[in-house]
This record gives C-alpha cells, structure tokens and sequence, in this order.
C-alpha cells in the first residue's frame, strides 16, 4: 500500500514537472481525468506514456 502511494505521488508530481517545463520543451499535457488516473495509477511511466502520445499524436 505505502509503495502504490508513493508511485501515485511521484507520478502526479512527475505531471507537475512536465507542465512546468512546458515553456522550456513545448510539451504541455492537459490536467483532466485521464491524465490524472494515468499518472496517478501508473505512476511516472503513465506520464511518461502521456507525453509519448502527445507527441506522437499532436
């Protein structure tokens, strides 16, 4: 339980991080309900799935 929680925690601030940087890389992912059940349920390769799709996509 206490490793789930701290996945969720570093996946959700991995978003952050993304989203902070985003002047500095161009890649902004937008909060919503799915990227927060990505980063918060997969962690940081949830987040890191999001930016492969977005920029594969966009």
């Amino acid at each position: 339980m206490k490793s789930f929680f701290t996945s969720a925690l570093l996946g959700l601030a991995a978003l952050a991080l993304v989203n902070l940087t985003a002047q500095f890389t161009g890649i902004t992912i937008p909060i919503n309900r799915l990227s927060l059940a990505a980063s918060g349920g997969l962690g940081v390769p949830g987040v890191a799935l999001l930016v492969f799709l977005n920029t594969m996509l966009l």
